[in-house]
């Protein structure tokens, strides 16, 4: 997540709250490998929107916090409570430590989410939150591509309903590519391939071939070799 810092405004500058004592506790783990997250920083910020004369929207920035988790990954965060009505507090994980992480919050209903909003911060009280922070994998796909006759050839790595890590694109040039596509470990994902028929119209129309099922190591070392003709499908 990033932000821009407007410094050179007064409103950067505004004065801290009276604050109420307050705790965000909790513990990170890798849910895929099955592995607590050690020396896991965890940064609360507040932020809110403050123009500086530049195209917007801008943001001020203000750590209220940080913490690392310990060898078991747990944690305890506290702070001084105190939002502004136009001020909203949010987390940052790992930055600028190298190493990352793809994170997410447990929410009320028991589910793992990219939400931040599932961090609902009760002034005064001892808050728990839950995160799942893994590093994805490496999927290396060997495409073989047939009459690649509306390219680009598509590829994702769908889990759960949703391409997490991006697509790759296969033109015509490319009858045969290699490639890697990130997703998550340890985990039944689906590989699927499409192209789109009159993609700059009104009317797209999307042509997809069967998909494959693939379960991915804890590791890098997962391979695919495939031969897709346009034809099919």
């Amino acid at each position: 997540m990033a932000f821009l810092s407007c410094d050179k405004n007064d409103d950067y500058d505004r004065e801290e709250l009276p604050g109420t004592p307050t705790s965000i506790v909790g513990n990170v783990k890798d849910y895929h490998r099955n592995i607590n997250i050690d020396d896991f920083e965890i940064a609360l910020i507040k932020i809110w929107s403050c123009p500086d004369g530049g195209i917007g929207p801008n943001y001020c920035i203000r750590e209220v916090g940080k913490v690392l988790t310990d060898s078991d990954g747990n944690f305890d965060l506290e702070f001084e409570y105190n939002l502004r009505a136009d001020e909203t507090y949010r987390l940052l994980f790992n930055e600028d430590r190298g190493d990352y992480r793809y994170v997410e919050y447990l929410n009320a209903n028991g589910e793992f989410t990219t939400d931040y909003e599932a961090l609902n911060i009760i002034k005064g009280q001892e808050n728990s939150l839950t995160l799942n922070a893994f590093k994805p994998v490496k999927v290396s796909l060997n495409l073989t591509v047939l009459n690649n006759h509306t390219p680009p050839l598509v590829t994702g790595i769908k889990y759960n309903g949703n391409f997490e890590f991006g697509t790759n694109f296969t033109y015509t040039s490319e009858p045969f590519e290699k490639f890697e596509l990130m997703t998550r470990p340890n985990s039944e994902v689906e590989v699927h391939f499409w192209y789109i028929e009159n993609y700059t119209s009104n009317n797209p129309i999307f042509h997809f071939a069967p998909s494959l099922q693939y379960t991915t190591s804890a590791t890098d070392d997962n391979e695919i070799t495939i031969e897709i003709d346009c034809n099919d499908f």
